[in-house]
């Protein structure tokens, strides 16, 4: 739920900072999951009067403003045709980002500093509504109202300098799905009186019992209905405060009267729904269960067909609103509107649960009215909203309230046990510090067991608004909260040191199970070799002091001798087409010393072989065998990277600087060395007998584990159509393929769904020392069908890039 802190501020005195609230509303259970700056963006920016205007001396298009900012005034150069003096302006000072660049195509955010312009200092910029990202307007500056207040920060003239906090209410904490419920625990915890808005309502002589009446005949389901009828309103806009506040916590203005019902939700919690009085037959609110089948309108304009089970508003005729959840179209507040009924219920929350499951339809309401709201707030908050009403949208309130309330709902009352909490705790708590520590959150004492004789027995009645207390362990959780987890001392503590850091078994399970998926078998060897072998990979050797045999002198520091070990046994037997794996350890005498290190000097760590050998595809009778390549092995690896969730992957081209690899590619992992790909040097494979090429990737299991995605986010199939479009590029013959796809993503951003290189040509019929790469590009837009202008926008936004970045051509 989203908290303005603004808003909050209106209930309870608050001094201490956004970060320090945040950390103890978390610290009593109600999490804040995020702090938003609602104005944070528009820092170091200001609503100035432009002074003066000259012309400057060596531009043209140029003009030096004189720009004042309360008592300051700075110097400003502007390239603005619009500017004269007298104009309230929105300023950005040094140090401001503006949000967005209209020179760059991109219009990413740039940082304001000191410059010279032409030769003329300038101290900050004058902003276009569109570098505001207040509108589309690029042609000038963004001109004030006359009257708009010089010198304050634009975020407050904006109205949007407030902090949201992002609190994650559990779903047994309904009381706390308000601004009062938070204020009320931030009262709690800091000491604070909540200041609960004072309602002051004048009514007319008329009484409501002349105008409306409210029949309950579920009284299961509904077991409180309370309404007040208000005559000669007004339907329009709210006012700005209030259209601001909404839209802080995400709420959308709709209008006046709806605004109000939806701002007394957000205040206290409780939510209210308006009827178009002279929409409703006879005047007379009925509450009954539907008729099967039958159809009813809801305002969002569907048709349902509705439950028996069903509990409805209804009028003399039909059903007006599904109840909690849902107004009807039938009733719903016009501009027509002249009186209105609004209504404040209490429903049972299993009926509203399972209605709301049932249409599938989820409001504000219903996250409530299903949680259980207070039964006993019902006309406070509906004589809130007749206040507002009063206020803000004019008429007379009738005298009175129609209140059905057959069977009061009570305070729950429960006994606590003194010695039970305090062993539970860990505390030495009285049953006075009992009592305070609960009364600030409503908790009142009624026995002080002054007649138990053993006095460790006391009873305390419970709130309505608080469903979620119902036992002796939900009050002892309440004093936990109340004198602080953070006071509550650990008796006892153990810790576990692990000498070094390995990484999980359930994660090399998952590497392998991905890797055998593609087809691969598994192979197992020996982790001691010849000290000849191992120092094919390096100088670092860690060798065995009392080894077995003179083949098992020194551990591996590499995979790859093993695995070709493997291969020229496989090929030795008639197996030419190889495609193994596998996944063990390497060990270093590194003369690196830290604490993971089981002994100091020595190193190890796993990782995971791949290794490819013979032809690219099983013999087939419509295809001709091929003999794999370096870019088969590199396809390979980006298909295991995506199933185990690794992006931002770089290959970089490399030759001549591995002992056993021939040339190949270095793989980086969000700019971390994670292995490479290569084929094996002739003189090695002649070392181990084989006589045809070999291909090994060879990667670091920890890296890949540590830079894996953990969140998986799912998205909906794509509704609209991809277009294809062809596109052939003329570029330097040592270029990289990569920089010229790096340019055709940033190009095209977020719409390229696709692309792939499908030809290169050299030859007579372009330039000497040129290459054409021939690329098939999938666009689509996630919202629309993209029209044509879009398409060739993007399509030459793409040639613009190539022909200025990497001074290509375009093949016709």
């Amino acid at each position: 739920m989203r908290i303005s802190l603004n808003w909050l501020k209106q209930y309870i005195d608050l001094t201490i900072s956004p970060s320090e609230l945040a950390h103890h509303l978390t610290m009593v259970g109600l999490e804040v999951e995020n702090i938003e700056d609602l104005g944070g963006k528009y820092n170091n920016f200001f609503v100035g009067k432009v002074l003066k205007v000259e012309k400057h001396p060596k531009a043209d298009k140029l003009v030096i403003c004189e720009v004042g900012i309360g008592k300051q005034q700075y110097q400003i150069v502007c390239g603005a045709p619009n500017v004269t003096p007298g104009q309230k302006v929105a300023v950005g000072l040094i140090g401001a980002t503006v949000p967005r660049n209209q020179h760059d195509s991109d219009g990413k955010p740039f940082t304001l500093s000191q410059v010279k312009l032409r030769g003329v200092d300038s101290y900050g910029m004058i902003c276009s509504e569109y570098e505001l990202e207040l509108g589309e307007d690029k042609e000038g500056i963004m001109v004030l109202p006359p009257d708009s207040v010089g010198g304050i920060p634009l975020a407050e003239y904006l109205h949007i300098d407030d902090i949201i906090f992002e609190v994650g209410i559990t779903p047994n904490r309904p009381d706390a799905m308000s601004h009062l419920g938070i204020a009320r625990e931030v009262g709690a915890l800091l000491n604070r009186e909540v200041m609960i808005p004072k309602i002051e309502l004048k009514e007319n002589n008329e009484p409501i019992s002349n105008f409306a009446t409210v029949d309950v005949l579920d009284s299961v389901n509904c077991p409180r209905y309370t309404a007040r009828v208000i005559m000669d309103v007004e339907i329009g806009q709210s006012p700005e405060w209030m259209q601001n506040r909404l839209k802080a916590v995400g709420i959308r203005p709709v209008n006046n009267v709806v605004d109000i019902t939806n701002y007394v939700l957000m205040e206290c919690g409780h939510p209210l729904h308006a009827f178009d009085y002279d929409k409703i037959s006879d005047h007379k609110i009925i509450v009954k269960c539907a008729t099967k089948k039958e159809s009813f309108t809801t305002l969002d304009h569907k048709v349902r067909i509705l439950q028996s089970d069903t509990l409805m508003i209804c009028d003399a005729k039909l059903p007006i609103a599904i109840a909690g959840v849902m107004g009807g179209e039938s009733t719903e507040i016009s501009d027509a509107t002249t009186k209105i009924i609004i209504e404040s219920a209490y429903f049972n929350p299993r009926s509203i649960r399972r209605t709301s499951k049932y249409y599938g339809v989820n409001t504000d309401a219903s996250q409530r009215f299903e949680r259980g709201t207070d039964p006993n707030i019902t006309a406070w908050a509906v004589d809130r909203a007749a206040q507002l009403i009063n206020e803000i949208c004019g008429g007379e309130t009738l005298q009175g309230r129609v209140d059905v309330y057959p069977e009061r709902i009570s305070e729950k009352e429960i006994n606590l046990r003194i010695k039970t909490t305090n062993d539970l705790l860990g505390l030495s708590l009285s049953a006075t510090t009992i009592s305070e520590l609960l009364s600030k959150f409503g908790v009142q004492l009624i026995d002080d067991g002054s007649k138990d004789s053993a006095k460790e027995l006391l009873r305390f009645k419970v709130p309505t608004f608080r469903p979620d207390i119902e036992r002796e362990i939900d009050l002892i959780e309440e004093i936990a909260r109340a004198y602080g987890y953070d006071n509550i001392k650990l008796k006892m503590s153990s810790s576990v040191h692990f000498l070094y850091d390995h990484h999980s078994f359930e994660y090399i399970d998952e590497l392998r199970q991905q890797i055998i998926g593609r087809g691969m078998m598994e192979v197992v060897t020996n982790s001691m070799q010849d000290v000849s072998v191992a120092s094919l990979t390096t100088d670092k050797i860690v060798k065995i002091a009392n080894p077995i045999s003179k083949d098992m002198e020194a551990l591996r520091p590499s995979l790859i001798p093993s695995m070709l070990d493997i291969i020229h046994h496989n090929i030795d037997h008639g197996i030419a087409n190889l495609r193994l794996f596998e996944i063990g350890k390497v060990y270093f005498n590194d003369h690196i010393t830290n604490e993971f290190q089981v002994i100091k000097g020595y190193s190890e760590e796993d990782r995971v072989v791949l290794a490819f050998s013979g032809n690219a595809y099983p013999s087939a009778w419509d295809q001709k065998p091929r003999s794999l390549d370096v870019f088969d092995i590199k396809g390979e690896i980006l298909t295991l990277f995506e199933k185990i969730s690794l992006d931002n992957i770089k290959f970089i081209p490399y030759s001549n600087t591995d002992a056993l690899t021939e040339y190949g590619l270095t793989i980086e992992i969000n700019g971390e060395y994670a292995g490479l790909i290569g084929v094996i040097r002739s003189t090695i494979l002649s070392k181990f007998n084989i006589e045809q090429d070999v291909f090994i990737s060879e990667l670091i299991v920890s890296v890949l584990e540590r830079n894996r995605s953990k969140k998986k986010q799912f998205k909906s199939l794509p509704k609209f159509p991809i277009v294809a479009r062809d596109i052939a590029i003329v570029v330097d013959d040592g270029l990289e393929i990569e920089k010229i796809e790096s340019e055709i993503i940033s190009a095209a951003g977020k719409i390229l769904n696709k692309f792939q290189l499908f030809d290169v040509y050299i030859g007579d019929q372009i330039s000497p020392g040129k290459k054409s790469c021939a690329y098939g590009l999938e666009l689509r837009a996630e919202d629309h069908t993209m029209t044509q202008d879009e398409i060739d926008k993007v399509m030459q936004k793409i040639i613009d890039r190539i022909q200025y970045n990497l001074n290509g051509t375009i093949r016709k």
